[in-house]
């Protein structure tokens, strides 16, 4: 996805950006978030969708707590 540029005859539909996380590819989906989001301002929906996907991509690198057995 890092080789779009301007001019690219290129859609996004926000089932591409659930496709996309479902994957594990959170920096892309962001990105559809983000384009949809720009382009539907009115859509309160996305940016939901958008701040839920940065707090996913924030915490992807941390382990769950270990369970205490005891």
């Amino acid at each position: 996805m890092r080789n779009i540029k301007a001019g690219d005859d290129i859609f996004f539909t926000a089932t591409m950006a659930e496709v996309l996380e479902k994957q594990g590819l959170y920096e892309d989906a962001l990105m559809v978030y983000k384009i949809l989001a720009d382009t539907n301002p009115w859509d309160q929906s996305l940016g939901f969708r958008i701040e839920r996907l940065k707090a996913l991509a924030a915490g992807r690198g941390r382990k769950k707590p270990a369970r205490d057995e005891n």
